[in-house]
């Protein structure tokens, strides 16, 4: 998470998704998210929400370093 300003945050996150009757990641399900949260009052608010494909074209080895760690987290 990176504070913009005092009430405004960027967070950047990686996602892998489980298919429904699986019990692994689908790798080429792997993404790579941007939010941005603001605060309103004692509260945060989520504003934004992008979500890309992780694909590291030309560089399979970041690839496959992403759905390592993800695993990890099963």
């Amino acid at each position: 998470m990176h504070f913009l300003t005092h009430d405004v945050a960027l967070i950047h996150a990686v996602n892998g998704t489980m298919m429904v009757g699986q019990s692994d990641i689908a790798p080429e399900r792997n993404s790579i998210q941007t939010l941005v949260a603001i605060k309103c009052g004692p509260e945060s608010r989520l504003t934004t929400f992008q979500n890309t494909r992780a694909q590291f074209l030309g560089r399979p080895d970041a690839f496959q370093t992403l759905t390592e760690e993800l695993l990890q987290e099963l």
